[in-house]
């Protein structure tokens, strides 16, 4: 047969030769090498290729194969000159090699084409790239690489059940996580090999990944586990939705990562990891919930590590109980209204809930409606619901469509979240036979940044696009005509942001459903593509250069090692590069901490089988050119957990790296924490009524918080019978007084309601989430809200519940009332007007608020206190809310209002439904109407939305930026009618920046500011200035790198000891009266002057100025301060005096001969406003290696205040500024230097003809230094303490003037100093403490003043002084001459005339 196919052949290529080809054929995908689909196939499966036949003038019709019909090949489009073939093969390939010969059109004559392939066994070569590690996200996981595997290949695990024993997850590039879960490692845990096997066509293969016991070894050779604590302790717990029961023990490993699996039984497998969340190493508290999966008596195990490297299980039981939830049952009916806009039918389903036995109790329901229902929109009291109660209602839900459709059903479900409810099928009222799809004209995807791209698709379909549906991780997404950036549903563009890590790429196809209700389909599949003629579609990936960022990651290092984070959060940067650098550098790589407190944000699901991309909020990093490396700031929580801090890097959505598989010098260790990742818990809880009291209806609850404090909650009540809900928010300053603190105490929710309504129920806690001072949150919800429902990945983990202390008896979080008359009103509210203040709206515009006003009335009474909802509805059922507020009320009738912004592009162009439900009477019956019953009663049920204006720029979004600024990502829509952007600051400067226009849906600023505040942003049209975007507000994150843990520094090194504390030398009292009098001060022996507030100064004359707080220098921590006309003798206006207070530079001295060493000005500062009187500043400096930051804290003092400050209390006056300056670590030149803070104070005025002067010397009473820096009768004095904190320690200091050095200004109005703060040598930390207040002396300063500097017209007499002078001086001679004359005035008369004569002369002239 060999010898005839070779004959064969070599005829065939004779008779061509002879003859000539007419087509020629070309193997597009020229794959000569075939595999099998699977590792454990000996064969390879059914193939696809695809060929290009080209012919002048002439189409080819077929294309054939040789040896057969296993085969069928698809004409997919042509012209002219070339057509395309898709051919399918049907035939099962043994491991061999082949020929194929293909020809066109039946006739072999006319063109062939001869393929030669192999279809063969893998070849596989086996690289361990990482040993066996264990994570928290991971848990244990090894990273392999099987060369010789295609990315597609299936492999199959010799493994018994090898779900719940290992997972393999492809990476790419033939690289392979494996994940090993509890039922394969808890007995092989003393192994250093840990092997799994997978078949190669007959062949085993077994890869064996090496484990490091040592590296997993608790040294403690006790038992691991102690103190283990059940909630509730008598094992027995009533299910309440998920939350069961819990555990709490302690463990006592060596181990910072003790590895503890909690497993459900030995049959089932079903694992969680308990969750540390207090204590330290080798002292740990651990929690987790029991799985409640069944009712009945569940067995758990418990593993603790014994002998060093094994396990063993500590048996745990407990009996659930719980009521089963009961399913919708019931009749259904509809009614098919028509609106007179004949653009939409409208739907109402009525549902009836009587004598059945079903007791609506606040959960959510589900409801679908479309050809498939199977897209679940979930709603929860008051949707729905039109009348009735708890125990007997009925629901009309009204559902909008167009009345034509060419599907010939549809169906409504009802459901609730555990069971199945009524299904009804619908026929739409006209049926259209046309069967038009959308149609794909063009699909492209574009890389923004941070993992984000730009999806766009061109679409075209006869009865305009609907909506786009697929699934990504199996959960349900579609995007709705708000992404219509250009043109119209029927032939337009819509652009969609999409994050590729947070999503990614998706199996599924894209179904895109027009207004006709047909769906078409477009398959990242490509076969599925080129059989349907169709575009491929893959949604986008982030795609690797390289897959060896394990091996080419180096230099880790952080700015801040060994970190405080007692009681503060911390500011760091990572540092970090790669071998092969050209493979990263434009590679957004994402970075989040994986520790306790970050997971909990993060919605981490501690259980074996989740995905593993984290709902984190990313930092990314930046590539700096100059240093050839990345760098990323990010910020440690407060309180985390202590030792190795875990942290991950993300290149995509399944490569990642965990600092666990990186060795010790890489990793960001935390030196000091108090460890607590737990919420509050309620520790004791009262109800009210007590007895027979009726006058108090809640409860008390100790909320208790051993190391955080309690910060903040909420809590949602809803009542049984009429759904009546009350929300009630918590915060530290509600606890009962005189009841504890934010550790420990009391806080009461009291329900009001009135002693004559006339239902009898029960209230109780649905929802509640209590938080501490750092962010840990623990919560409890009996029902699912639509927040978990909607995710569809449910977090089983009830461990966080804050009334864990109650699972035995939830019944605690009921209370009932008293003394009613236990009758239902059966009369439901009734709707008396319902208006919306608009009856169309332009869904693209900037002004899309509409407003709806209405009355409602009962004549038994009306709740009050109860706020009902307004829906609006849209063609596919989704529903926005609008809650309403309260106008005016009495007992019988309330006016209600509620305003909201309807979404962009919602409805387009088809309209939306009103409706409105949640009316409660007193007599526990509420009711709602739907919008049919709005029709039926002549109300607003229905608004147009024809209008989408495209081409409005709306921002919706952007990117994050921090306060250094940089580039900003806008995103919206109708950016391309833009070309100007104003940047507004908070302090009032507009700028405008450079803009990159990348698409309608998305701009690039480049070069915004750096700033610690808020930014408003809006985009402008220079050319048509009424082209306006709406304004939008951005927060930049604000990082202060300011970090108090211990650094390394030289042995050599003396830290400074404490001294005694420093006294000035007495003083003389001064002054004229001394010490100002009796009311500005006293004379104290010994001491000096002694003033009252607010006079200061040696001799209590000079008085502090109570000036308005002057606004926070957002660059730089300098305090401005303008005094307007404070001198009231000054009759000038215009008078202004401007002082200036400024921390300029850190400069290092000789401390022998005092010469400077450097200096190091500070030019740049990170500004944050704690408070409104409180501002901070941070900045560093870098010395021979070491970064030193700067932290200045400035605060205003608006009244007399007392402080304390390094042991000694210190008054602080009105309108003072307090700076406390604190320092990092320093790297001294040498052991003989010292630090010096230089401050600038600078006091000036506007005035001429004045003077100015300095002092610098002791003060009196609070052994410190002063200056006083003075422009005619305004000065600012500024305190500077001999004492500060160093390294812990109250140290003395020295407050040197540096004026001669650093050239200081001084004129007649204009007098500026330098004061050096000398600090000693110190290791980790300095803490400083000046203040500066502005006075007004009861002299002004002249020439005869000491150290004075007066203008050479001062020097010089005016006309009016001359006269004074002059005056003065004859005055001073005629008492001369009285004098003189007196001894001969009594011997001559004539003498004492001339005298008079001469006194009387005087008196006239002047």
């Amino acid at each position: 047969m060999v010898k005839f196919g070779i004959i064969s052949l070599l005829l065939l290529s004779f008779i061509l030769l002879i003859k000539g080809q007419d087509y020629s054929i070309t193997y597009l995908d020229n794959i000569n090498i075939l595999y099998p689909d699977s590792t454990s196939n000996a064969y390879c499966s059914p193939y696809q290729r695809l060929f290009l036949v080209k012919k002048i003038n002439e189409n080819a019709d077929s294309i054939n194969k040789l040896d057969g019909d296993n085969q069928i090949c698809f004409f997919m489009e042509g012209n002219i000159t070339s057509s395309t073939f898709f051919c399918s093969e049907h035939t099962y390939l043994n491991f061999s090699n082949y020929s194929t010969t293909f020809f066109v059109n039946n006739d072999i004559s006319k063109g062939s084409l001869l393929i030669n392939y192999e279809c063969k066994r893998y070849e596989i070569n086996i690289e361990i790239i990482q040993e066996v590690t264990w994570s928290t996200v991971n848990k244990f996981s090894s990273i392999v690489k099987l060369n010789g595997l295609l990315d597609s290949t299936r492999i199959d695990l010799l493994l018994i059940d090898s779900y719940f024993s290992v997972g393999l997850i492809s990476l790419g590039n033939n690289y392979y996580r494996i994940r090993y879960y509890e039922k394969f490692y808890i007995p092989i845990l003393s192994n250093s090999i840990w092997e799994i096997s997978f078949n190669n066509s007959g062949s085993i293969i077994t890869i064996s990944t090496p484990y490091n016991i040592t590296k997993y070894k608790n040294s403690n050779k006790n038992e691991e586990i102690v103190e283990l604590i059940q909630f509730p302790n008598d094992g027995h717990c009533e299910i309440k939705l998920l939350f069961g029961s819990v555990i709490k023990f302690k463990s006592i490993s060596s181990l910072q990562r003790p590895i503890n699996p909690l497993v459900l039984s030995v049959d089932n497998w079903y694992s969680i990891v308990p969750r540390p969340i207090s204590g330290s190493i080798g002292n740990m508290t651990y929690i987790s919930c029991l799985l409640a999966l069944n009712n009945g008596l569940q067995n758990y195990s418990l593993y603790e590590q014994i002998n060093d490297s094994t396990f063993q299980g500590i048996p745990i039981f407990i009996n659930y109980t719980s009521q089963v939830e009961q399913a919708l049952t019931d009749s259904i009916k509809y009614t098919t209204v028509d609106n007179s806009t004949n653009s939409m039918s409208l739907y109402s389903f009525e549902l009836s809930y009587s004598d059945i036995g079903f007791n609506y109790d606040s959960q959510y329901f589900r409801y679908s409606y479309g050809v498939i229902p199977v897209n679940n929109k979930y709603q929860v009291f008051p949707f729905g619901f039109s009348s009735g109660n708890n125990l007997n209602y009925k629901m009309k839900i009204s559902v909008p469509t167009r009345g034509f459709s060419n599907q010939l059903n549809f169906y409504l479900q009802m459901s609730s979240h555990t069971a199945n409810g009524p299904k009804l099928q619908v026929t739409p009222s006209n049926i259209v036979g046309n069967i038009t799809k959308p149609i794909l004209k063009s699909f492209e995807t574009i890389y923004l940044n941070n993992f984000y791209y730009l999806i766009r698709f061109t679409i075209s379909d006869t009865y305009g696009l609907n909506y786009i549906f697929t699934i990504v991780d199996n959960i349900p997404m579609e995007f709705h005509v708000e992404s219509l950036v250009s043109g119209d549903i029927k032939n337009g563009v819509l652009e969609i942001l999409y994050d590729a890590v947070k999503k990614g790429p998706s199996e599924s196809s894209l179904t895109f459903y027009n207004h006709l209700d047909t769906p078409s389909y477009y398959s990242p599949d490509r076969k599925s593509s080129i059989l349907s003629k169709t575009i491929q579609v893959i949604l986008p990936s982030i795609q690797l250069k390289s897959f060896d960022h394990l091996k080419d990651i180096k230099d880790i290092s952080f700015m801040f090692n060994d970190v405080d984070i007692t009681d503060q959060t911390v500011d760091n940067i990572m540092y970090f590069s790669f071998n092969n650098i050209d493979n990263y550098k434009n590679l957004p790589i994402g970075f989040t901490l994986t520790d306790p407190r970050t997971l909990q944000d993060s919605d981490f699901i501690n259980e074996f089988n989740t995905v593993n991309v984290l709902n984190s909020v990313y930092s990314f990093a930046i590539w700096d050119e100059i240093n050839s490396r990345f760098y990323i700031k990010f910020r440690i929580p407060a309180n985390t957990s202590p030792g190795v801090l875990d942290w991950m890097l993300i290149f995509n959505k399944k490569n990642y790296v965990l600092n666990t598989q990186l060795p010790d010098e890489y990793q960001l260790r935390i030196d000091k924490t108090k460890f607590d990742s737990y919420g509050p818990i309620v520790t004791n809880i009262v109800k009210y009524p007590i007895e027979n009291s009726t006058t108090i209806l809640g409860w008390l609850f100790t909320i208790e918080d051993e190391v955080n404090g309690f910060k903040d909650g909420y809590v949602t009540i809803r009542g049984s019978i009429d759904s009546s809900l009350y929300n009630f928010t918590l915060k530290s300053s509600d606890m009962v007084i005189g009841s504890g603190n934010k550790w420990k105490g009391d806080y009461i929710i009291s329900i009001p309601y009135i002693l004559n309504d006339c239902v009898s129920q029960n209230y109780e806690i649905y929802y509640a989430v209590f938080i501490d001072t750092f962010g840990n949150r623990n919560k409890y919800y009996k029902r699912l809200t639509d927040f978990e429902l909607r995710a569809q990945q449910i977090d089983l983990d009830s461990s966080g519940n804050p009334f864990i202390n109650y699972l035995n008896d939830m019944s605690i979080l009921q209370v009932s009332t008293l003394n009613m008359c236990n009758k239902i009103d059966s009369t439901p509210p009734e709707l008396k007007r319902f208006l919306a203040s608009r009856s169309s709206i332009d869904v693209g515009s900037l002004d899309r608020l509409i407003t709806f006003n209405f009355n409602a009335q009962d004549l038994d009474g009306l709740k009050g206190d109860q706020y009902p909802i307004v829906y609006i509805t849209d063609m596919n059922s989704r529903t926005h809310e609008c809650i309403s507020t309260i106008v005016t009320k009495n007992r019988t009738d309330i006016e209600y209002t509620c305003t909201m912004e309807v979404p962009i592009g919602f409805s387009h162009p088809y309209g939306f439904l009103l409706s409105v439900y949640g009316f409660i009477n007193r007599g526990g019956s509420y009711s709602g109407f739907s919008a049919s019953d709005l029709k039926d009663s002549d109300f607003s049920w229905f608004v147009e939305t024809k209008e989408f204006s495209i081409t409005q720029p709306i921002i919706t979004d952007s990117s994050t930026i921090d306060n250094d600024g940089g580039d900003l990502w806008l995103y919206g829509r109708g950016f391309k009618s833009t070309n100007k952007v104003v940047i507004l600051s908070s302090n009032g400067e507009s700028y405008s920046s450079a803009m990159i226009v990348s698409s309608d849906s998305v701009i690039l600023i480049k070069n915004v500011k750096p700033t610690n505040n808020s930014i408003d942003v809006h985009l402008a049209n220079i050319q048509q200035p009424t082209i306006l975007s709406n304004t939008f507000s951005i927060s930049p994150k604000v990082f202060y790198f300011n970090n108090s843990a211990p650094t390394p520094t030289p042995t050599s090194t003396i830290s400074p000891t404490p001294t005694s504390t420093p006294t000035n030398k007495p003083q003389v009292c001064l002054g004229n009266p001394v010490c100002g009098g009796s009311e500005q001060g006293y004379c104290k022996e010994n001491v000096g002057c002694i003033c009252y507030s607010p006079y200061v100064g040696l001799d209590c004359s000079s008085k502090v100025i109570v000036i308005p707080q002057p606004k926070p220098n957002e660059d730089k921590p300098t305090t401005i301060i303008d005094n307007k006309n404070n001198n009231s003798s000054n009759v000038n206006n215009n008078y202004q005096v401007t002082s200036n207070i400024s921390i300029i530079a850190i400069r290092e001295v000789n401390s022998i001969n005092g010469e400077q060493v450097k200096i190091h000005y500070i030019d740049k500062w990170y500004y944050n406003s704690i408070s409104s009187t409180i501002s901070n500043y941070q900045s560093t400096i870098i010395n021979n290696n070491i970064t030193t930051i700067i932290n200045a804290k400035l605060e205003w003092f608006d009244s007399k205040s007392n402080i304390t400050f390094a042991n000694q209390e210190l008054i602080m006056n009105p309108s003072t500024i307090k700076y406390t300056v604190e320092l990092s670590s320093y790297k001294f030149s040498n052991k003989l230097n010292n630090l010096q803070v230089i401050i600038e104070a600078q006091i000036q005025s506007n005035e001429n003809d004045i003077c100015s002067g300095k002092e610098f010397g002791d003060t009196t009473l609070d052994n410190s230094n002063y200056i006083k820096l003075q422009v005619s009768s305004n000065s600012i004095y500024g305190r500077f303490l001999k004492r500060g904190i160093i390294d812990g320690k109250t140290v003395t200091i020295t407050n040197e003037l540096l004026d001669s050095k650093l050239n200081s200004i001084s004129n007649e109005n204009n007098v500026q100093s330098y004061i050096g703060i000398v600090i000693g040598q110190y290791e980790t930390s300095v803490i400083i403490d000046p203040d500066f207040s502005l006075l007004l002396d009861n002299q002004a300063i002249n020439s005869n003043s000491p150290n004075s500097i007066c203008s050479k017209s001062e020097s010089s007499l005016t006309k009016g002084q001359l006269s004074g002078i002059i005056v003065g001086s004859f005055i001073f001679l005629i008492i001369i001459v009285i004098i003189v004359g007196k001894i001969i005035y009594t011997k001559s008369i004539g003498i004492r005339i001339i005298i008079y004569k001469i006194f009387k002369k005087s008196k006239k002239s002047y």
